[in-house]
């Protein structure tokens, strides 16, 4: 009995030093597997060729071609206007020049007053139309091109999403156009910027 309590003695002692070695030998391999991360996968495309090259961009801008030349007789009447102004401008101008030997010193700067009022007026309307004519324009622009925005960004996030995509960059500009899974770090920066 005391021959087998022995032996069974070193033959579970050879198989718990078994074990171990076995654990001490595949363990840095298992946790370096564990520990590696997987190589990101990153896609490239470019907005500028999209722009050229997808139909639904042209036709977005003929047809807002064709909405800001509809607004060419709403810009006819503000540049009658303007002839207006001018008209008025010209005649002040020729009455200050005709009078300029018989007017006194007052009716003279009264005029050149008048002039000079009708002058910042007219700027001031032009930079006005002008300044309204272009946030008009932009923002009619912005409401088309949403639309067709918003078809080109389903597709860069279906082919991300199907090809495994973890970030596809925008090459004319560098923005990132679609991220996988992106952690949010602001609450993290917000605290070491109020650390420092």
């Amino acid at each position: 009995m005391a021959i087998s309590w022995a032996h069974d003695r070193r033959v579970l002692k050879s198989v718990i030093l078994l074990l171990i070695g076995a654990i001490c030998f595949t363990a840095p391999s298992l946790l370096n597997a564990q520990l590696k991360p997987s190589p990101m996968k990153i896609g490239v495309v470019n907005s500028e060729l999209i722009y050229q090259a997808y139909p639904e961009f042209r036709k977005m801008e003929e047809r807002l071609q064709r909405e800001a030349e509809g607004w060419q007789a709403e810009r006819e009447g503000w540049i009658a206007q303007m002839r207006k102004f001018e008209d008025i401008i010209t005649d002040r101008e020729n009455q200050l020049k005709a009078g300029a030997n018989t007017f006194s010193d007052k009716k003279k700067t009264e005029l050149q007053t008048q002039i000079d009022s009708l002058k910042l007026e007219m700027q001031i309307r032009y930079n006005q139309q002008a300044t309204m004519e272009q946030e008009r324009y932009a923002k009619r622009k912005s409401e088309l091109l949403s639309g067709v925005l918003e078809t080109v960004n389903k597709q860069i996030e279906a082919i991300g999403e199907a090809e495994g995509y973890d970030l596809i960059i925008d090459a004319a500009n560098g923005t990132v156009v679609y991220a996988r899974d992106p952690d949010d770090l602001t609450d993290k920066l917000l605290r070491k910027l109020k650390e420092k």
